[in-house]
């Protein structure tokens, strides 16, 4: 909605200008004093984006100072959600830098998947969550540059106790690796419901099938572990299945 001159209305422009106010009054009302003190600005700058919000309806006096309206609550919520977007959107971006231009990825695995990407305290967390939803998963499906060295062990005992049955393509690197460190891989390659396989060439992310109810992606960037997306929708899912038989299908047992 603009306005006569296609201008944004000045509601759009308050919300987008004082977010911060909305941001420290969004727990509960606060006095001008308080608001300055959260925000680390100066009285002026306070009287004046409170006149604004009020004027556009989005907070209102009280007794313990200024509190949001239903209007501001809404609004604030809103405006939050579409941040939250953006800031996955980033990270989204990040991920498909990684990826060939050859290779096409559904946009809907961004738009409908859950972004995780290493933290500064959490390094591990799109790995975690790896772990977290490959444990659960009496089918895993697994498309990927690297073996897996920290997740084979588990995987092959899940296999072992009957929880799981899986099938593995990577470069030839990965699994070279994998029999070099793992010391159950000539045990492992031999059970019948886990498969690994071989295939020329290098794989340029890793995409994982959990049944045939979510697919995580893995973006690297120099070998190094960008971030992952988990996806549940079924055009991705689809997506997901083509790519990893296509791989499956040009590779070799090991």
């Amino acid at each position: 909605m603009t306005g006569a001159h296609g201008e944004a209305p000045p509601f759009y422009d308050v919300l987008r200008k004082r977010a911060p106010v909305l941001e420290a009054l969004a727990d509960g009302p606060l006095t001008q004093r308080a608001l300055r003190d959260a925000l680390g600005v100066s009285r002026s700058t306070v009287y004046k984006a409170l006149q604004d919000l009020e004027a556009a309806g989005l907070v209102a006096p009280c007794e313990a100072g200024y509190r949001l309206t239903g209007l501001g609550r809404l609004a604030w919520r809103r405006h939050d959600a579409y941040l939250s977007r953006l800031d996955r959107l980033a990270a989204a971006g990040r991920l498909l830098e990684t990826v060939p231009p050859d290779h096409h990825l559904p946009l809907r695995l961004f738009e409908h998947g859950r972004v995780h990407v290493p933290g500064r305290h959490a390094p591990e967390r799109p790995l975690d969550r790896l772990e977290e939803r490959a444990k659960g998963a009496e089918r895993l499906r697994c498309l990927s540059p690297s073996g897996m060295p920290r997740y084979f062990e588990k995987i092959h005992e899940r296999v072992l106790d009957g929880q799981q049955t899986a099938t593995l393509v990577l470069e030839p690197p990965a699994t070279d690796r994998l029999e070099s460190d793992y010391d159950d891989y000539e045990t492992a390659s031999r059970e019948p419901n886990m498969e690994i396989r071989a295939v020329d060439g290098e794989i340029p992310f890793a995409l994982v099938l959990f049944d045939d109810d979510e697919l995580g992606f893995f973006g690297y960037e120099e070998g190094v572990l960008v971030g992952a997306v988990f996806a549940d929708d079924a055009s991705v899912l689809r997506w997901g299945r083509r790519v990893f038989e296509r791989y499956r299908d040009r590779s070799e047992p090991t």
